[in-house]
C-alpha cells in the first residue's frame, strides 16, 4: 500500500474516532485495495487469512460492524445468508441478481435510475423486487 493511501485510510480512522493502526486499520486498507467491492464475512475472513491477519471470524465481524457503524464500508441488504459488506461506504444503489448472487453498483443520477428501474420492470415482469433504503441521517 502506497504512502499516501495510507495516510487517507489512517485519517479516516482517526476522523471516526477509532485507532488507526492495528487489526481494524489493517482490515480497513486491506478492505480498500481489493477488487471486489462486495464482500460477505466468509469472504473477508478468508482473504485476510491469506494476507497474514490472524484474526478469527468472530473477531473479523466485530471489526466489521464497527466500520459500518462509523461508516467507513457500508452493508448490504442481500440474499445471501453472512453478510454482504461494501467496501464503498458513499451510498449509491445496487442491482442484485438472485440467480447469480452477484451485485452490481449502480452509481448514477436519479434520472437515470429510474430509467433503469423501468427498464428492468418492462423486461422481467413479475420478477423485479425493489427495495428503497432510508438511511439514518450522517450514516
Amino acid at each position: 500500500m502506497g504512502r499516501a493511501v495510507d495516510a487517507v485510510l489512517r485519517d479516516a480512522l482517526r476522523h471516526a474516532g477509532l485507532p488507526a493502526q492495528g487489526p481494524l486499520a489493517r482490515l480497513l486498507a486491506l478492505l480498500r485495495a481489493t477488487p471486489e467491492t462486495h464482500l460477505t464475512l466468509g469472504e473477508i475472513t478468508r482473504l485476510a487469512a491469506a494476507e497474514g491477519l490472524a484474526a478469527k471470524e468472530p473477531d473479523i465481524a466485530r471489526h466489521l460492524d464497527m466500520l459500518v457503524e462509523h461508516g467507513l464500508l457500508g452493508r448490504l441488504p442481500s440474499t445471501a445468508a453472512e453478510p454482504v459488506f461494501d467496501t464503498v461506504p458513499a451510498p449509491h444503489s445496487h442491482l442484485l441478481y438472485e440467480e447469480t448472487s452477484q451485485v452490481v453498483d449502480l452509481d448514477v443520477s436519479a434520472e437515470t435510475l429510474i430509467a433503469i428501474l423501468r427498464q428492468a420492470l418492462k423486461d422481467r415482469p413479475g420478477e423485479v423486487d425493489i427495495l428503497v433504503r432510508f438511511r439514518r441521517p450522517g450514516g
